[in-house]
């Protein structure tokens, strides 16, 4: 009898452990963020010249290109991190990923000397100069949405989604 109840124990723990397990699984995988889900339904395709953006002419340089005509959600950060090589330039999103749907007036920036931004509305800075996009202080907990680019080595940023 003793043995049967130790069974039943051992059963009733060993289920309750799974169950937790897989709701704690289910709630990863279906926890998202909405700003990264628009952002990725959002396809554009907009062309940058650096000529009208001399801030990008230089290594640790940032700009922002507008919302429009449709680019991204809130529009572009961009960040120039190097003058010659592969990875040039990081593009970002500029609604931050914690109130930027919620909130019209959040949009991210860039603080001098510009290897971060903060959204001007829940304070949330994000590093961008390493290409990560990371919150570097909450309450946003989601990376900015990076965007893809091609650049012909001279004036043209071609950036896509």
């Amino acid at each position: 009898m003793m043995v049967s109840k130790l069974r039943y124990g051992a059963f009733l723990v060993l289920a309750a452990t799974g169950l937790v397990i897989l709701s704690c699984k289910k709630t990863q995988q279906s926890s998202s963020n909405a700003v990264l889900t628009q952002a990725a339904n959002t396809h554009f395709t907009t062309t940058v010249l650096l000529s009208g953006h001399p801030n990008l002419l230089s290594v640790g340089g940032t700009d922002t290109v507008s919302q429009n005509p449709n680019v991204g959600i809130r529009g572009l950060l961009i960040y120039r991190v190097a003058t010659s090589g592969d990875d040039q330039f990081y593009v970002y999103e500029r609604a931050c990923t914690y109130d930027g749907l919620s909130n019209a007036k959040a949009i991210v920036a860039s603080i001098t000397p510009g290897f971060t931004c903060k959204d001007n509305v829940c304070g949330s800075v994000f590093t961008i100069s390493d290409g990560s996009g990371q919150p570097s202080h909450g309450p946003a907990t989601y990376a900015l949405k990076q965007y893809k680019y091609t650049y012909d080595g001279t004036n043209s940023l071609i950036i896509t989604n």
